[in-house]
């Protein structure tokens, strides 16, 4: 898993380097790209011939009603046609759906490690979070944190039996790359700290370091993942600002601006392709 996350990250950071100074952009761009991408795949993987003939159907079934509008029972009748044709088009919508459901999601991942959170920057607090396996908590509860240089701890581990874990809160006193660490009996642990003096351009913000686990290391892809010999389980930050997608005057969420780029992208390349929906 983690040689196939450092390729993701590899390839995420290419494609988006261009858009590095307006984020904006760059999500609408590959928003609109996925869009098209998604129509040609729902084209192949689709019965497009049953999509047509349900398409026909509804379009019979809702110039019924039109026209039977003062009859009650057959608009009634038409209505259930509508629902039945309705849950067949979801149906046969189903195979593209599976088909695009896991690179979907790996996108989505890459997007969010960008446009989730801010890095922090000058004056920021955020606080750190180290687990530890329950069989390490008697023996290393006590872990100190080693601060970078521009990095100041605020406050002492404030240790937490139940969940094993040891909290610090820290600040930024300057605005460079720099990297949390911990020495746990004879294992050196890091942790990537996002910190840039430019936080709204477009920035990786890795917030977990993962464990050993499958989805832990599928959602949190920046950093290579503790082993299950490790006594570290996983190492978080929180970051304390969200990163901003102001469109049209609205502030979408992000991963909503990238699904209203690809839903209009897939409905404008849809003649073209020649995909019915």
């Amino acid at each position: 898993m983690n040689v196939l996350n450092s390729l993701l990250n590899r390839v995420a950071e290419i494609l988006l380097a261009p858009f590095a100074a307006m984020p904006l952009a760059g999500l609408v761009f590959w928003g609109a790209v996925a869009g098209v991408l998604m129509t040609f795949v729902f084209k192949r993987t689709s019965n497009q011939r049953a999509l047509a003939d349900i398409a026909d159907h509804t379009r019979a079934q809702m110039l019924a009603v039109r026209l039977f509008r003062d009859d009650l029972a057959v608009t009634f009748v038409c209505q259930l046609q509508l629902l039945k044709l309705i849950g067949l088009r979801l149906w046969h919508s189903l195979p593209p759906t599976l088909v695009m459901m896991v690179p979907f999601v790996l996108v989505l991942i890459q997007l969010a490690l960008r446009y989730e959170s801010l890095p922090l920057t000058t004056g920021d607090e955020a606080m750190v979070e180290l687990q530890l396996s329950p069989d390490a908590w008697e023996q290393y509860q006590d872990t100190s944190l080693e601060a970078p240089a521009g990095v100041t701890l605020e406050t002492p581990g404030l240790r937490d039996q139940r969940r094993h874990s040891i909290s610090w809160r820290i600040g930024v006193q300057e605005a460079s790359a720099s990297a949390l660490r911990w020495t746990v009996g004879e294992e050196e642990v890091d942790k990537s700290l996002a910190v840039s003096d430019s936080p709204r351009q477009l920035t990786v913000v890795g917030q977990r370091r993962p464990g050993p686990g499958f989805w832990d290391q599928l959602f949190h892809p920046t950093e290579v993942a503790f082993s299950p010999s490790s006594a570290v389980r996983q190492v978080d930050v929180f970051y304390p600002h969200a990163r901003s997608t102001p469109c049209l005057g609205m502030n979408l969420p992000w991963w909503l601006t990238f699904m209203i780029a690809s839903i209009l992208a897939a409905l404008v390349a849809r003649p073209f392709v020649g995909a019915q929906f």
